[in-house]
């Protein structure tokens, strides 16, 4: 809160607005405003020129204090002419204000501290977090989301994977994780039954498996290079052979022909 300097004006000086705007720091624009909604009401000389008592300058630093208080200029109003109960209730709704406003201050500075944490990969500071869940923390550690950083920790992607895990809680993380593993387990369906690749119904899944991803934005080029590791790291072959023996390469077909339709060079998509 600002403080005012401790000159006043002398007893039965008059000040000129310029003369009352630097001692009381405040600018002759906004003394002219303060006048114009009905605040302020300096006297005039012969030459129309305004003119301060003291008065006057008392009624201004109770104008800032109320401002720095975060008041309005109609609340303010109400402060200066109404009886004291008036102003306490005006003063109560403000403390209540500013108390729900520091509350959402605080949880703002948590975000951006998770999202600095998830960004950086930084496991000390995501832990200290009180907002993350132990499931997130147990993130953290994993050696895939370890790799992952080293590898792409610069990108674009990883960034959106950041802001993914600071505006989601740990119930919505699973809720998206069960929802692809429906979509895996529908494209191993597919697969039994004889779908081909380029087929509505292939394309139609392709899709959907690309939607389940929603850790970042996936493109159908970045569909179609994530549709290569499936089949060239082994740990995700792994995972797709487990749920249907040959789904990995199954996958990557049905993607790399649902992208080409997109009109994406599969061979050099990156």
């Amino acid at each position: 809160m600002r403080t005012n300097p401790g000159h006043t004006a002398a007893h039965g000086a008059l000040l000129t607005i310029g003369e009352a705007a630097s001692l009381c720091a405040v600018s002759v624009r906004m003394l002219r405003h303060w006048e114009s909604i009905g605040l302020l009401h300096p006297v005039r000389d012969g030459n129309g020129y305004r003119l301060y008592d003291e008065h006057d300058i008392a009624r201004v630093r109770r104008i800032q204090l109320y401002r720095d208080l975060g008041l309005t200029s109609e609340q303010i109003a109400i402060a200066l002419g109404q009886p004291t109960k008036e102003t306490l209730a005006l003063l109560r709704a403000q403390h209540d204000c500013v108390e729900q406003r520091i509350a959402e201050l605080q949880e703002m500075l948590r975000d951006i501290d998770a999202l600095i944490a998830h960004a950086r990969h930084d496991t000390a500071s995501t832990q200290s977090i009180s907002t993350q869940s132990t499931n997130k923390e147990d993130d953290m550690h994993d050696p895939h989301a370890d790799e992952a950083h080293e590898r792409w920790g610069d990108s674009a992607q990883w960034m959106e994977y950041a802001e993914y895990r600071t505006r989601t809680d740990d119930m919505q993380q699973q809720a998206d994780l069960a929802a692809m593993q429906e979509v895996e387990h529908e494209l191993a369906q597919a697969m039994r039954r004889g779908v081909e690749a380029g087929s509505d119904e292939a394309n139609a899944l392709a899709l959907r498996h690309r939607a389940s991803l929603t850790w970042y934005h996936v493109t159908p080029s970045m569909h179609a290079c994530l549709a290569r590791m499936y089949t060239a790291d082994p740990r995700f072959r792994a995972h797709y052979d487990t749920i249907e023996p040959g789904l990995a390469d199954w996958l990557r077909a049905i993607i790399e022909a649902q992208a080409a339709a997109e009109c994406v060079d599969v061979e050099h998509a990156r």
